[in-house]
């Protein structure tokens, strides 16, 4: 299939019915991507193959269901959209969690230019993420469901991505407006998942998340949150990570990987692996 002919199979896969190319699509698009396809770090812990090319990416997050992370999920949705003939610009991204800190490029987003404003538009950033895209206004808060985002500037060319926390404005990542290009891409995605020490690598992170309830796993945790609570549940054996990983992320995997999984990431550092 070329790019056109993936752009329209992905619609019909994610049951995008609202098909008018305006904001109300890429909204659509955003919700309905991050609850179906979960962003994970499977593929990285299993020193898995991850090519980029959009045929691999398309079976793995879309026919297999397999989930992925930023790299591969905002690169399958930015060729879409641009197949579909929307101005899209590729962005990177300092994961900082509100410190201030140097750190390497190691997320990617999608600029979205519509009707002259425009729209952060992130499917790959797990369980903080925005539910759509985020318009680049600064210091103007954005209500989506329960949660708030909002967009600041600093230093002049530095934007932040922020959720409020506890009554603040948390700064989740900084991106600029540069351009880069896929080769960028190539770099940063080596590191996120063959650097020894990079978060992806030393870490089993899964997400799925809708309007009403953020899915959430990392290691030996699972997060169930909404609105009004946050219940977390410890993962004591084999059988309830497989369950939870098939289940709540819609995943379809073999139970030797997720017992795999469970000794190797779940188990307390105080158990022999």
């Amino acid at each position: 299939m070329n790019n056109v002919q993936i752009a329209q199979q992905y619609l019909t896969e994610l049951g995008l019915t609202h098909r008018v190319l305006d904001l109300e699509f890429l909204n659509q698009l955003q919700r309905k991507h991050i609850a179906q396809y979960s962003f994970n770090s499977i593929s990285v812990l299993l020193n898995r193959p991850m090519p980029l090319d959009i045929p691999h990416l398309f079976n793995k997050l879309i026919t297999k269901q397999s989930g992925g992370y930023c790299f591969e999920h905002n690169k399958l949705v930015y060729t879409i959209l641009q197949s579909l003939g929307f101005d899209v610009k590729l962005l990177l991204a300092k994961v900082v969690y509100n410190r201030d800190i140097d750190v390497p490029r190691t997320h990617r987003a999608t600029l979205v230019t519509y009707e002259g404003a425009d729209y952060l538009l992130d499917v790959g950033f797990g369980p903080q993420g925005a539910f759509y895209p985020l318009k680049l206004v600064l210091d103007t808060p954005q209500q989506q469901g329960s949660e708030i985002f909002q967009i600041s500037l600093k230093n002049g060319t530095t934007y932040h991505f922020q959720v409020l926390k506890n009554g603040a404005f948390f700064t989740l990542y900084t991106f600029d407006l540069y351009n880069y290009t896929e080769s960028d891409c190539d770099l940063s995605h080596f590191y996120s998942h063959k650097y020894p020490e990079a978060a992806f690598v030393k870490n089993l992170v899964v997400s799925r998340k809708t309007l009403d309830i953020t899915h959430s796993l990392r290691n030996g945790q699972y997060h169930h949150i909404t609105d009004k609570y946050t219940e977390i549940t410890t993962i004591t054996c084999e059988k309830q990570l497989h369950q939870l990983l098939n289940q709540q992320f819609n995943l379809n995997l073999d139970f030797a990987i997720s017992t795999y999984l469970f000794r190797k990431f779940a188990l307390p550092d105080s158990q022999i692996r």
